[in-house]
C-alpha cells in the first residue's frame, strides 16, 4: 500500500498550493510551501491600503463543483454573500450590455454599419447551421464564423490584441470558446421576448448564480494559510527557486535562495504551482531538448493594475466595465465598492483600472503618475470622474496575469505534461502550472482533486488528462 509522502513541498502559495497545503496539514503531514513574494495569496490575494482592502482585479465566484461551494460556506459563512453583478461594455462612447446581445450591438455601431453587419451576422449563424466551420484555429477564424467579420473587425479583434498584446489571428480559439458566450438564433429570439436562454455560459454572469467574500477573495487565503501555520505548516516567503533536482524520474530536493542565503530541502513528493515553463527551467534533471524547446514556446500576459481611491460611489453603475476602444490603453475596470461594500469605507468607493501589457514595455515601465494621468484624461473626457474626486492612487504590477494561448499552444503544453507525467513524485497545478484558464473555483478544485487521490497517484502515476480533463483536453 502507497504511504502518503513524508516531506512534501509545495512551490508557490496561490490558491492551489495552499489548498494542497491546506489539505495535507489537516491529514498531518509537515508540509512546507515555497512562496517566490512576500506576500501568500499569488493572484487571489486580498491587500489593505488604509481603510481600503482592494484584489488583484476582480474576483467573481460562480462554480460548477458543488463541494467547492459546500467548503467556501463552510470557512467563510455569512462572509460569503450572493450577488448579481452587471457587465458593461464602453463601446464607441456608450454603454452596452456585456455579453453583446441584440439590438443593443448594432446600436452602438455607426448607421452606415448597421445592416452590413446584421446581414453578416445572419449569415454566418446560418453557415453554423448548415455545417460546422471547419477553420477555427484561432481566435479570429472562430469569431468571424459565428459573428461575421463586421462584428469582429468593430469589436471582438481590437480588443482581444488590446487585452492578449498579439495580433488575434495568433491567438488561439482556445480563448474565444473560453471566454466568449455564443448565443444561438433561438436564444436570440427568446431574448427578445425576454425568456432565458436554453445554454448558459460562465462568462454571461446574468445567467449564474454570483458570490464574492464580503472582505474579498483574500478571506479565503487568510483560512488557508493560518490553518496551514496552525497545524504545523511553514510557508516560506521570498524565495527564488534556483533547481529542482533528482535522479531518474524521482525528484528529491529543491534548492533555493532566500534572504542572500542558500538552502536545500530535501523532498518525496513535489507540488508546483509556478508558471510550467519556468519550472521546466529550473528542472535539473535530463529533459528532452524537445521538452525544454516547447517550454520556451509558452508566455504570459503581464498586467499593471492602477487602484483609485473615490470620494463618491456607484462610478459607473455597475461592478464592471470593460473598455475596447484601442485608443484607450486600459481594458477594464472593477469597482470595489460595488464588489463589497465592506471593502471600502462609507459613502467612498475605488476603482481598479487594468491595464495589459508585457514587462519591460511602455505600461511596465510607466511610472504611478503617468498611470494616473492617463487614466484620468479618459475619465474627465467622458465625464465619467473628475481628478478632484479621487482622494489617493497607487499601482501594483504583475509578471504573470494568465497564460497568452497563442496557436499551436496545445501541442506545447501536451509535450510539458507528457514529460512531466513520467516523473514519478511531481505534480504541477494551478492556472500557471497547467497553463490554462482557470478561475480561483477551479484551482481550489484542483488542490482538493490531487489530494484525495495522491495515494493512487504514488502508486499507478499520474495521467494529467484522467485527473484535470477541463483543462488539459483540447
Amino acid at each position: 500500500m502507497a504511504k502518503l509522502p513524508e516531506q512534501p513541498v509545495i512551490i508557490g502559495a496561490g490558491p492551489a498550493g495552499l489548498c494542497v497545503g491546506w489539505n495535507l496539514a489537516m491529514d498531518g503531514l509537515p508540509i512546507k510551501i515555497l512562496e517566490k513574494t512576500n506576500e501568500v495569496g499569488g493572484l487571489c490575494l486580498t491587500f489593505r491600503d488604509d481603510d481600503y482592502l482592494f484584489d488583484l482585479g476582480p474576483h467573481n465566484i460562480h462554480t460548477i463543483y458543488h463541494d467547492i461551494f459546500t467548503f467556501l460556506r463552510k470557512i467563510l459563512g455569512e462572509y460569503l454573500y450572493l450577488h448579481t453583478p452587471k457587465v458593461n461594455i464602453f463601446f464607441r462612447d456608450r454603454f452596452i450590455p456585456y455579453p453583446l446581445k441584440g439590438i443593443n450591438v448594432f446600436k452602438a455601431l455607426p448607421l452606415s454599419a448597421v445592416i452590413p453587419a446584421g446581414l453578416n451576422f445572419l449569415w454566418a449563424r446560418a453557415k453554423m447551421f448548415m455545417y460546422n466551420p471547419k477553420n477555427d484555429h484561432s481566435f479570429e477564424r472562430w469569431i468571424k464564423n459565428r459573428f461575421g467579420h463586421v462584428l469582429y473587425n468593430y469589436y471582438f479583434g481590437p480588443y482581444a490584441e488590446k487585452a492578449w498584446k498579439i495580433n488575434a489571428s495568433e491567438l488561439s480559439c482556445y480563448v474565444a470558446e473560453k471566454r466568449v458566450p455564443v448565443i444561438s438564433l433561438t436564444d436570440y429570439i427568446r431574448r427578445a421576448f425576454k425568456k432565458p436562454p436554453k445554454i448558459t455560459h460562465s462568462e454571461d454572469w446574468s445567467q449564474i448564480k454570483n458570490y464574492y467574500p464580503r472582505k474579498g477573495v483574500g478571506q479565503i487565503i487568510e483560512y488557508l494559510a493560518k490553518s496551514i501555520v496552525d497545524n504545523n505548516g511553514k510557508i516560506e516567503q521570498g524565495v527564488e527557486i534556483l533547481s529542482v533536482n533528482g535522479t531518474g524520474r524521482r525528484v528529491e530536493s529543491v534548492k533555493y535562495k532566500q534572504n542572500g542565503e542558500i538552502k536545500t530541502i530535501k523532498t518525496d513528493f513535489l507540488f508546483s504551482t509556478a508558471p510550467i515553463n519556468d519550472f521546466i527551467k529550473v528542472l535539473n534533471l535530463k529533459v528532452p531538448k524537445e521538452v525544454r524547446e516547447a517550454a520556451s514556446g509558452l508566455d504570459y500576459c503581464s498586467e499593471t493594475l492602477l487602484y483609485l481611491k473615490t470620494s463618491r460611489s456607484n462610478i459607473f453603475d455597475t461592478p464592471l466595465t470593460y473598455f475596447s476602444s484601442p485608443q484607450i490603453k486600459f481594458n477594464r475596470v472593477y469597482d470595489v465598492g460595488l464588489f463589497s461594500k465592506e471593502c471600502v469605507p462609507p459613502g467612498k468607493s475605488a476603482l481598479c483600472v487594468e491595464y495589459t501589457c508585457n514587462i519591460g514595455d511602455e505600461i511596465w515601465k510607466a511610472n504611478p503618475e503617468e498611470l494616473f494621468n492617463d487614466a484620468m484624461r479618459v475619465f474627465e473626457h467622458y465625464g465619467m470622474l473628475d481628478r478632484r474626486e479621487v482622494d489617493g492612487y497607487s499601482v501594483r504590477r504583475i509578471t504573470h496575469a494568465y497564460p497568452r494561448f497563442r496557436v499551436g499552444f496545445e501541442e506545447k503544453l501536451t509535450t510539458l505534461l507528457d514529460y512531466l507525467s513520467t516523473l514519478e513524485n511531481v505534480v504541477t497545478l494551478g492556472r500557471q502550472g497547467l497553463f490554462c484558464y482557470a478561475n480561483i473555483d477551479d484551482v481550489l478544485h484542483m488542490g482538493f482533486r490531487v489530494t484525495e487521490i495522491l495515494s493512487t497517484i504514488r502508486k499507478k502515476g499520474i495521467d494529467y488528462s484522467e485527473l484535470f480533463p477541463k483543462y488539459v483536453l483540447f
